[in-house]
């Protein structure tokens, strides 16, 4: 049946264009209940989750929007503190303590000025004096008496520093000798003795002045106390021995911090790679020696997202290799920073534990190999699916006017209305919209710059028109081509077993184009040959096609038996591969044509899968296919005649652009939806399938006389065979 204008319009009334829109925000997920709710259920049972759909549909703006506005329990502090040098490990405080605990350690560590200071004091210094008279007392003690027993030998000793010397007539008798060794052993004896009691005597004052500073943090930070004696330790090693403290070795260094009823962390990390995950531990490198402290570790996206939530590609974690080590972290429920591979084994740092959700974001071909592993669905249970459309509605209208004036769009209704039939056309369904709101917000933006920032429906227009001219580059060639004969096509007259079939380039702009598709008959043996198959340009949906129409020709023929025609199909000048089945409609009719030997319009172009009862199917990119032949024909010159044959089950999703609709209602496009194969030859001909000489008649008669032709080739070989 042939379409009217009003069937075919399909665009939604303007009313008030310029009147400015004010909507409210709608909430997240508008049109996206199901994702919502599984969203929701992973939200509420703390698991692990996973968005799935196309790009573009902004699924993680409205994950973050969605997220910022749930309230969890407020997490902990949680730090990385030094146990030793070598050691560091994972300190859990109450939200909002690490200020204060980081306050008293900067405190702490600035004892070490005022433990030089406490070495400088009377009573410190009294002690020390008193402490070093008792061990030189001892020591002239044991020198007087080595004195003496030297003068009455007939001998003097003398001092030289700690060096003591006899001297006198003759050798040294032995007795005297080993006395000189006993006092000089011993001498040095006590001055070990003095130096460990001077040790011992400034790390007790140490210790007793540091215990008023550190008791009334261990009772402040009870949680801190194995990191806080270590602390005092140290600060006691450097008062007994002077050995250099480095503060920043000793600091804590903070992962994450929340103040009380903060939201919940909400952490996006694009780059999924380890150190940009698990944190990593840096190295300082002077002079080729490697060296590093608790100050060096770098937090990563699961420590900055603990208590709240992780949200990650999918295609990230394959592409950077880290799911297993990923996977690894959420079964084991820790983590350890990244190290160097080169680097020394240096600092044992206590692993991270994990406390957080994660959602990861992708679309299905992201998450095809993930799905594969046992371990995913164990870890990410909950499975949020996005819709690529949504209805068509007033509330979904509104819900995009809102969305787009919360980005900062100035709109009005006409603006709006544009954007929302922009956005059907796109789904190619006048009942559904596109669900990819970035790319509607792009063509906003592109309206807005024409529209110097108003988003009107002439500035959508122009921004349409322009994006169109961009690309229409290619199909300025193609159609220069066809008007100088280049490419053989024709949009008047009538031939036998050829037919203008649609199809759509496959690579970027996907325009519509008609392509001539001859079909030739003779005689043979129950053979259909597709040359492109043939030449290696059909791919399996395409050969499908082709094997279907051979079905649909047996069984509507089987009186002949096995056919006695073979039949060969060429798309002409195609140099390209060619899938799908959307020429199935039209190689039937070409091969019927050919076998009947009746002629077919060209200027009515073809479009439609068959099925083996010769219903006609639906198939997809219907208004770029209607448009690109209404280009050739505009090209060419249109007639009034010419049109397109499509499939009645694409009615809904026709959404033809402006000027084809303008063309069909002055009477110079046609547009014919057809249910059967024998419906578009009728329209193909113009004669009717049954009757008197009809095309059936016509199609019989044609593989009587190849049957003939058939049977005397046969004959004729049995008769050169004898």
């Amino acid at each position: 049946m042939r379409l009217s204008y009003e069937a075919l319009e399909w665009r939604t009334p303007i009313e008030n264009s310029a009147e400015p829109v004010s909507l409210p925000l709608p909430p997240p997920f508008f049109g996206q209940e199901r994702a919502r709710g599984a969203l929701e259920m992973a939200i509420r049972g703390g698991f692990h989750a996973y968005l799935v759909g196309p790009s573009s549909l902004g699924k993680h703006e409205t994950l973050l929007a969605y997220l910022s506005t749930q309230s969890v329990e407020t997490p902990p502090d949680l730090l990385y503190v030094p146990l030793s040098e070598r050691k560091v490990a994972v300190l859990t405080l109450p939200s909002g303590q690490e200020i204060h605990l980081a306050e008293a350690v900067e405190g702490l560590l600035l004892e070490v000025n005022r433990l030089d200071e406490l070495f400088r004091q009377g009573s410190f210094l009294r002690e020390k004096t008193q402490l070093e008279a008792r061990f030189k007392e001892a020591r002239e003690q044991q020198l007087e008496a080595l004195r003496r027993e030297a003068q009455e030998a007939g001998f003097a000793l003398s001092t030289n520093g700690e060096r003591l010397e006899l001297t006198g007539p003759g050798p040294v008798p032995a007795e005297l000798s080993a006395r000189l060794e006993e006092v000089t052993l011993g001498s040095l004896a006590a001055s070990a003795e003095l130096e460990v009691a001077l040790r011992r005597l400034r790390r007790d004052w140490a210790l007793h002045y540091l215990s008023n500073r550190f008791e009334p943090l261990f009772q402040r930070f009870p949680q801190a106390r194995p990191y806080l004696e270590a602390l005092r330790a140290r600060l006691a090693r450097y008062a007994e021995t002077g050995e250099p403290l480095d503060p920043a070795q000793w600091r804590p260094n903070l992962l994450t911090s929340s103040s009380s009823g903060t939201p919940p962390p909400i952490v996006y990390e694009p780059y999924a790679t380890a150190p940009r995950l698990f944190g990593r531990l840096d190295y300082v490198v002077d002079r080729g020696v490697w060296s590093t402290n608790v100050s060096l570790i770098r937090p990563g996206a699961v420590h900055r997202a603990q208590g709240g939530y992780l949200i990650l590609d999918a295609l990230s974690l394959k592409r950077e290799g880290t799911w297993e080590a990923f996977k690894r972290a959420l079964r084991n429920g820790q983590v350890e920073p990244v190290t160097e591979p080169q680097a020394p084994a240096s600092l044992e740092v206590e692993p991270f534990p994990i406390q957080m959700q994660v959602i990861l974001v992708g679309t299905p071909e992201a998450f095809e190999g993930l799905e594969e592993d046992p371990a995913f669905s164990e870890l990410f249970r909950i499975r949020a699916e996005f819709s690529p459309t949504l209805p068509a509605s007033p509330e979904s209208r509104m819900a995009l006017g809102g969305w787009l004036l919360a980005q900062g769009f100035q709109l009005t209704q006409g603006g709006l209305t544009r954007l929302y039939d922009e956005a059907r056309r796109s789904a190619e369904q006048r009942d559904r919209m596109d669900a990819r709101l970035v790319e509607i917000r792009a063509l906003a933006e592109e309206a807005a710059v024409l529209g110097e920032g108003l988003v009107s429906a002439e500035s959508v227009e122009q921004a349409i028109v322009a994006r169109e001219h961009r690309s229409l580059l290619s199909e300025e060639e193609f159609l220069r081509a066809v008007q100088e004969g280049v490419i053989s096509l024709r949009t008047t007259g009538k031939a036998v077993g050829e037919v203008n079939s649609l199809v759509v380039v496959e690579a970027a702009p996907y325009w519509g184009r008609p392509a001539r598709l001859t079909a030739r008959a003779a005689p043979g043996r129950d053979h259909l040959i597709s040359i492109d198959r043939e030449a290696g340009l059909g791919g399996q949906i395409f050969h499908k096609a082709v094997l279907t129409l051979a079905g649909y020709l047996r069984s509507r023929y089987i009186e002949h038996g096995s056919l006695p025609v073979t039949i060969s199909l060429a798309f002409e000048q195609n140099y390209v591969s060619i899938e799908g089945d959307s020429a199935g409609l039209a190689e039937l009719v070409a091969t019927l044509s050919a076998i009947g030997n009746f002629p077919l319009r060209q200027d009515l172009a073809v479009t439609g899968a068959v099925d083996q009862t010769g219903k006609v199917l639906a198939v997809g990119a219907i208004n770029a296919k209607v448009e690109g032949f209404f280009r050739v024909c505009k090209a060419l010159g249109l007639s009034g005649t010419q049109g397109v044959i499509l499939p009645k089950a694409n009615l809904a999703n026709l959404t033809l652009q402006a000027e084809v609709l303008e063309a069909v209602r002055a009477g110079q496009f046609h547009i014919y939806a057809v249910e059967t194969a024998e419906q578009a030859l009728e329209l193909l001909t113009g004669a009717r399938m049954e009757g008197f000489r009809g095309l059936q008649d016509r199609i019989r008669a044609g593989l009587e006389a190849f049957a003939r032709l058939e049977e005397g080739h046969d004959k004729e070989d049995r008769e050169n065979s004898q």
